[in-house]
């Protein structure tokens, strides 16, 4: 095996990566894809984990993370790992919102457990900086790797990239005389949803990192960008969704990133219609209609797969110690 920062990539071994990426999607469902568009986009996200890789940012991490001088700054930035039979790799240091440190990988093939295990081997020598709690993996969902890589011990699915072109849209008359949608007017909204945030996290502690309350300049961004709405039962709030756009698979997306009701409203068959209306707003806007959920937020799965939304991608997080 070689390796080298991943600045050094040319474009022949980037776009070799971006197909291994693209890969790893469920692309079933997916029609007029544009193969060359969507290779592209999946390597450009791959360049930019060289972002936040300034000498500010290296002296920042050499200080937070007490790395010695004799760690070569070349060996901070992600790296390209070139396999002994030349297929592809990208590993990078990483953490998650519980602040664990990571080794994510991606690859040009289909991983393995003994392909994992010879590649973290050889890579914890270059990122002998840091000692990784998760190997994390994206492998195509459902596929006899995924399958495998999950039945190691501890193994988890995290991060679900759930998807659709053609979103469910109808709602019952009923419901669609009861429910409204306003624009999310920081000011007047904001106290709402924070106390409202708040009550939740402090009723399921277990739930601030897979689904944390929304930063006000995040919101700031969406109502900008008129994404954001809040939504009314009544007459009386009882929910908001956030969304941002976001390309993805080479589609102009609409990336929904916060959808939130309140508890007094949950189990009412609320969720599934203000998400419908939020889409009929937007339906002619956007080739795309995603979000990231957390596998074990189940409620939230099940309720995006009722919205037509189909599992494109998944994150797998790997215990470290059964590759270290």
């Amino acid at each position: 095996m070689r390796h080298y920062p991943l600045y050094k990539i040319d474009d022949m071994c980037l776009r070799r990566l971006g197909v291994g990426v693209l890969n790893t999607y469920n692309l079933t469902d997916i029609t007029d894809l544009n193969i060359e568009k969507a290779i592209n986009k999946e390597s450009q996200d791959l360049l930019a984990l060289n972002d936040d890789c300034t000498s500010d940012d290296f002296i920042e991490l050499r200080q937070r993370r007490n790395i010695s001088d004799d760690v070569v700054d070349d060996d901070l930035f992600a790296q390209v790992v070139e396999g002994d039979d030349g297929g592809l790799f990208i590993v990078s240091v990483c953490r998650n919102d519980d602040d664990e440190t990571m080794f994510e990988v991606f690859s040009e093939h289909a991983l393995t457990e003994s392909v994992l295990k010879e590649l973290v081997t050889y890579i914890r020598k270059v990122f002998c900086w840091c000692t990784p709690k998760h190997i994390c993996v994206w492998p195509a969902p459902k596929s006899q790797q995924a399958q495998q890589l999950l039945s190691l011990p501890d193994a988890r699915a995290v991060d679900s990239l759930l998807g659709s072109q053609t979103p469910l849209l109808g709602v019952c008359d009923d419901l669609k005389a009861d429910i409204s949608l306003q624009p999310f007017e920081l000011d007047k909204y904001w106290p709402w949803y924070e106390q409202e945030y708040n009550k939740f996290l402090t009723e399921n502690p277990a739930m601030a990192s897979i689904v944390p309350i929304s930063e006000k300049e995040e919101l700031m961004d969406s109502i900008e960008a008129d994404l954001c709405c809040m939504a009314f039962y009544k007459g009386e709030p009882f929910g908001m969704v956030m969304g941002e756009a976001s390309e993805e698979l080479g589609f102009d997306g609409l990336l929904v990133s916060d959808i939130f009701i309140a508890k007094q409203y949950r189990g009412q068959g609320l969720a599934s219609p203000m998400q419908r209306l939020y889409y009929q707003q937007h339906v002619h806007d956007f080739e795309l209609f995603f979000g990231y959920i957390d596998a074990n937020n189940q409620p939230s799965y099940k309720n995006a797969l009722k919205q037509g939304r189909k599992l494109l991608r998944q994150e797998l997080y790997l215990p470290a110690q059964l590759f270290i």
